[in-house]
């Protein structure tokens, strides 16, 4: 009843087009929120929520992400920002993104849309004023993103070498749950499988 009420409000608060995408992520999420992870993958997904904040602490002063997109083509000059805040949804947020998100604390209230008067432009959560995520529940892909007009200003600013160090233990960091979270999903698939066919019932030989 809350989840049909929760879409409902939805549809009528937001745009269609970034109304279909928030629902449909918000129910991955909650679907996410139903598996039972190992130690390890909540782990590392803690750890990876850890240095994303560690990289975009050290990008928060930067001034080419507010500008990058102007004069770009619809949607990337839509709105503040650029090609990295223009993807489709569901791929900035694809399975392994989700599920870091998911076991580092992330549930379906923190994915909180711009206002309806933000024309959709790309990703859902990206408006006139930037992202309407906080820091801590967008994916990791969010921050790692440093296209060249970025890199030039931190290497200007003589920060390029310190945050590609970081850049490098968030990548590592993320393909490390990646695999442990794969190996999970894949294990789920193989155990709901045997527990269906133990489930039925044996079939009787027909009689000749």
């Amino acid at each position: 009843m809350f989840v049909a009420l929760e879409r409902l409000l939805v549809k009528v608060r937001q745009p269609a087009a970034r109304a279909d995408q928030l629902i449909e992520l918000r129910r991955r999420v909650r679907a996410e929120r139903a598996c039972v992870p190992d130690d390890e993958e909540r782990e590392l997904a803690v750890e990876l929520r850890a240095r994303k904040l560690e990289v975009a602490a050290e990008l928060d002063a930067v001034t080419s992400c507010s500008s990058c997109g102007l004069g770009m083509p619809r949607p990337f000059g839509h709105h503040a920002g650029g090609a990295c805040c223009s993807g489709v949804t569901a791929n900035v947020f694809d399975d392994s993104e989700v599920a870091s998100l998911v076991h580092a604390g992330t549930s379906p209230r923190h994915l909180t849309p711009p206002a309806r008067t933000n024309e959709p432009a790309g990703c859902a959560f990206r408006g006139a004023g930037g992202c309407s995520l906080a820091v801590a529940h967008r994916p990791a892909r969010c921050v790692h993103f440093t296209c060249g007009t970025l890199r030039r200003e931190l290497h200007a600013r003589g920060r390029l070498d310190a945050i590609e160090t970081k850049l490098d233990a968030l990548d590592h960091a993320m393909r490390r749950f990646a695999a442990v979270h794969r190996a999970r999903a894949d294990r789920d698939v193989v155990t709901s499988i045997v527990d269906a066919v133990t489930a039925s019932p044996a079939r009787r030989p027909r009689s000749p």
